[in-house]
């Protein structure tokens, strides 16, 4: 693993020299996870945030009804987390699974904590993370609530084409919030017309 990947993620958001990123790099660990294992489990404590350097990872919702509804993908250059857990110190809402093997660096709350008291500029990075995650949050709950699955997909086809080459059909169907039978439905609509 290259420790330089984490490195130009952040400094391409708050401009760090790598001297200062030196300074609390150690403070992230290395992990190599395999694909199909939970990287964190609803209904448990989560203090960690994940930097993806390789794989692809989502994050789901178990439902009272015994299905799984998929509430995020995350891949390379992105930021993963139970961010309810994190930053409550509560139980995890969430269970984020691994689809490919991963690559990834982590970072406990308290040595986040720590970090950013001493060093500004990752107190806007961590303030610009957190603002992202917000404000996808919200554009995601828009898109669920305004648009249809088939407006959905057209959306994830020409935003994130490769998870439709990368994720299993069944997840990216619950994704959509719709049956695997309908997803068909919409890829054939696409392939006909």
């Amino acid at each position: 693993m290259n420790i330089q990947s984490l490195y130009q993620n952040i400094n391409s958001k708050i401009s760090i020299s790598s001297t200062d990123f030196e300074l609390f790099a150690n403070c992230f660990k290395a992990r190599y996870i395999s694909k199909k294992q939970q990287l964190i489990e609803e209904g448990k404590s989560n203090n960690k945030l994940y930097y993806i350097e390789k794989g692809l990872l989502y994050s789901c919702k178990q439902l009272d009804n015994g299905t799984t509804q998929v509430i995020q993908f995350a891949k390379e250059n992105n930021w993963i987390s139970d961010l309810y857990s994190f930053l409550s110190g509560s139980k995890a809402l969430f269970t984020v699974v691994i689809i490919e093997d991963c690559e990834i660096w982590e970072i406990a709350k308290p040595d986040l904590d720590e970090i950013c008291s001493r060093h500004h500029l990752m107190e806007t990075f961590y303030r610009l993370n957190i603002q992202n995650a917000y404000v996808n949050t919200l554009l995601r709950l828009s898109n669920v609530y305004s648009t249809d699955a088939e407006a959905r997909y057209n959306e994830i086809k020409t935003i994130q084409p490769d998870l439709l080459q990368r994720v299993p059909q069944y997840l990216i169907a619950s994704y959509l919030g719709i049956l695997p039978s309908s997803l068909s439905r919409i890829r054939n609509k696409k392939t006909n017309n």
